[in-house]
């Protein structure tokens, strides 16, 4: 599989930290005509609203944040990991864009350490307030704060959907990986929630609460001048990874985010969509489209292997045709997992467990 580079040349690249690469046709989506900026550097889309390009030392180099002006501060828009790359920005930051207007808030899309790593670290620096979803601070406490006893039930899990050695994800699970990726976990002054409005400036945002991807995820929206900041729930030229793992609180992650999707896609058609990964763009609804499509053709690829029982370690292969290693592996077992009990759960699937415990899914 390819996908676009920021210059528009075709690099192969097929997965990442936040799911496969899977891109829509040029026709279909429009990218916005400006150049991205530079890893580090702020570039003013709209008035009072500042795109920064934070590098990333991972698979996925970059994330994307956003600033937005809020009177004599600046409401900021996810942080960037816990890594030096990302601290050395915010600290050059301090000494320009920032010197004369702080930080006054932090609104946080959901708890994945790209997204929130530098939270705790920026609230303190600059006495800004923390917002985010309660499912997604629950989360984040949960891999913050993870103790052995949690571990037998998680590689119990793996071992049920057919995994020869479940302790291979036991780093990715125990929170040892997240503890090091991020600053602390935040203190936070209010939990969004769907619907909520945040007045920034003079913009008012909406909340809009899209999970899948992550259970709480929120995305902003500004009906005024037609903006969605959508977090990692709706990206160029990435499938955002849906995974059901022992730390999904939702039991459905699947079908969560398909009813996302298809909320998104029906706001106003020229939308201008600000991801968190790619470049801004327009086409909301082909792009929401195509997304469910391609998992429409992963459940139908997945029914068609379960003419005989299968695991879903044993159907891994079918989502996905390469070998998956380490956090991937975790990630790809995760959305397989997520998908076959989308299907079972919709009569398509039939969960038959064998002797061992072992859970196999048969076409119905």
């Amino acid at each position: 599989m390819t996908r676009q580079s920021d210059r528009g040349k075709d690099v192969r690249d097929p997965v990442s930290d936040e799911g496969e690469w899977f891109g829509s046709p040029r026709a279909r989506i429009s990218y916005l005509p400006v150049p991205a900026p530079a890893r580090g550097d702020v570039l003013e889309l709209l008035p009072g609203l500042h795109w920064l390009r934070m590098p990333l030392p991972i698979d996925l180099d970059h994330i994307n944040l956003w600033l937005l002006a809020d009177h004599d501060g600046w409401t900021l828009v996810d942080t960037g990991l816990d890594a030096a790359e990302c601290r050395n920005v915010w600290l050059q930051l301090e000494t320009s864009l920032l010197r004369e207007r702080p930080l006054s808030r932090i609104l946080l899309t959901h708890c994945h350490p790209d997204h929130m790593g530098l939270a705790h670290w920026l609230a303190d620096r600059h006495g800004a307030p923390v917002l985010m979803s309660r499912p997604e601070f629950a989360s984040a406490r949960a891999f913050f704060e993870a103790d052995p006893p949690d571990m037998e039930s998680a590689l119990e899990f793996f071992r049920q959907h057919g995994a020869p050695d479940p302790q291979e994800f036991l780093p990715q699970v125990s929170g040892r990986g997240f503890r090091r990726m991020v600053s602390g976990i935040p203190s936070i002054a209010h939990h969004l929630a769907d619907r909520d409005r945040i007045r920034v400036g003079r913009q008012d945002w909406d909340v809009l609460e899209t999970g899948g991807h992550a259970d709480g995820h929120c995305a902003l929206f500004d009906a005024a001048r037609g903006v969605l900041i959508s977090g990692d729930q709706v990206l160029p030229t990435i499938s955002s990874n849906v995974s059901l793992t022992p730390r999904t609180s939702l039991a459905d992650p699947l079908g969560t985010f398909l009813d996302s999707l298809e909320r998104l896609g029906a706001l106003a058609s020229d939308t201008l969509v600000l991801p968190s990964h790619g470049r801004p763009f327009r086409g909301l609804a082909d792009r929401t489209r195509d997304l469910i499509a391609h998992h429409r053709q992963q459940l139908e690829a997945l029914v068609g292997a379960c003419a005989e029982p299968r695991s879903a370690w044993e159907l891994l292969p079918t989502l996905f045709r390469r070998e998956l290693r380490g956090l991937h592996r975790l990630l790809g077992l995760g959305e397989t997992i997520a998908h076959a009990e989308y299907l079972a759960r919709r009569g398509r699937l039939v969960r038959q467990p064998t002797p061992a415990g072992i859970i196999r899914y048969a076409a119905a």
